[in-house]
């Protein structure tokens, strides 16, 4: 398959990636030189790809100092669930409707089932799973922009969640009973319901993790 993102627009994407994946911390330094040596990439992708990444909000540049993953602290994690918030809500309350029946009520069985397999199966496949739900009211919210509204910020959106993964280990287990509560309320087409029951899930998930930002250890800019 031919790519069609520029050099630098690659080197975004990968950075976000390491970024959202937790293999760079909030915090810690971006150590460009490494990665331009380890990608075989010019200074100039990695320059271009750094002014899209602060203008996300991703990375902090610090004059004479370097490049640093944004810290996580409160303010970010409230803007960001803010915003995912508003999206996702009014996207679950959209598609509800529109998810076809037979998708939606295995989707629920397949939350269901997780209930007995939480100590056992891979935190890569239960990550799967456990984005399920947002996944469809992304896919069947039935408008463009919302879509692309909602994969614009979904680096984002990763992000803050591997953070509240990393620092709550039991965090599946805590938002599943959440999960199960919106997908009841689609295989029923309560799409105000749904939205409601959305909302909950995602403040609780805002609360948890704003309760435990004491327990992230973030490096300090030198």
């Amino acid at each position: 398959m031919i790519n069609k993102l520029s050099l630098s627009e690659q080197v975004e994407e990968a950075l976000r990636q390491e970024i959202t994946e937790g293999r760079v911390l909030p915090g810690q330094r971006v150590t460009l030189a490494d990665y331009q040596e380890k990608w075989n990439v010019s200074s100039t992708p990695f320059r271009d790809a750094i002014r899209a990444l602060e203008v996300q909000g991703f990375v902090t540049v610090e004059p004479r100092k370097g490049v640093y993953v944004a810290p996580m602290n409160e303010e970010t994690v409230k803007e960001i669930f803010d915003v995912r918030i508003g999206l996702e809500c009014l996207a679950v309350e959209l598609a509800t409707p529109l998810i076809p029946l037979d998708v939606a009520q295995k989707a629920q069985a397949g939350y269901l089932a997780l209930k007995s397999v939480l100590d056992t199966e891979d935190k890569s496949a239960l990550g799967d799973r456990d984005r399920r739900v947002h996944d469809l009211a992304r896919d069947y919210c039935g408008s463009r922009r919302l879509r692309r509204l909602l994969m614009s910020q979904m680096g984002q959106f990763r992000w803050v969640q591997n953070a509240i993964i990393q620092n709550l280990p039991r965090s599946y287990e805590v938002a599943l009973p959440e999960h199960i509560e919106i997908m009841k309320a689609i295989c029923e087409r309560d799409a105000t319901g749904a939205a409601a029951a959305m909302r909950k899930h995602l403040d609780n998930s805002r609360h948890r993790l704003l309760s435990h930002l004491d327990t992230f250890h973030q490096p300090m800019a030198k």
